[in-house]
């Protein structure tokens, strides 16, 4: 946002930046976008593999499951760009909340006989996905609008055998609840259930 009131006429792109404006070596790399004023910036591991990630002992008893948290081989959400420092990332982060007052973010479920949101079967929204706010807060699919997420494309509603894909976005005037730092889907746990995910880089305006 500063860069665009001082500089009007700078493309939007990757540039270094400095939040807290003390040494500039703890600057982090972050995608302006100059036509809204956003300052985004990208996971260190944007995708997640396609695969069976999780099996349960008992597949007919359905819970949610953490990711980065409980599956072997998950990780949970890191932000900055390849080669960041966790610890300058998460000092700039927290100036870039400070200074914003909204901020938003997409991830994309890709799935093969797991729902992501809408159970075609039952028509509720009883096995969608939970998101971990970077606040430990849980963005739901439905209760209490402040938080819940939407979603603008919905592929993963039933078990077809074929891959899917549910894009789920997250907007809030509260900086502080992102990036998304861990993903648990509920229809998981059988030996033909396979995930990955795509994480969108965390735009702050």
């Amino acid at each position: 946002r500063d860069l665009k009131m001082c500089h009007s006429d700078w493309k939007s792109g990757e540039y270094w930046i400095d939040p807290n404006q003390g040494c500039n070596l703890d600057a982090i790399k972050v995608f302006c976008n100059m036509e809204t004023g956003e300052t985004c910036v990208y996971p260190t591991q944007p995708s997640v593999a396609q695969k069976n990630w999780y099996i349960s002992k008992n597949p007919k008893d359905k819970r949610h499951v953490w990711y980065g948290e409980s599956m072997t081989g998950g990780f949970q959400f890191e932000y900055g760009g390849q080669g960041s420092d966790p610890a300058d990332v998460a000092i700039q982060l927290t100036f870039l909340r400070l200074m914003s007052t909204e901020a938003s973010q997409n991830i994309t479920y890709h799935c093969k006989n797991s729902v992501a949101y809408m159970d075609q079967q039952t028509g509720n929204l009883k096995k969608a996905l939970l998101l971990q706010g970077s606040n430990e807060i849980e963005i739901r699919a439905e209760g209490n609008s402040r938080f819940t997420y939407s979603v603008t494309y919905d592929g993963c509603t039933s078990h077809t055998g074929a891959w899917g894909k549910t894009v789920i976005e997250y907007k809030t005037t509260k900086t502080s609840r992102l990036p998304i730092i861990d993903v648990a889907p509920l229809d998981v746990g059988a030996p033909d259930q396979e995930f990955g995910f795509d994480v969108g880089p965390v735009c702050f305006l």
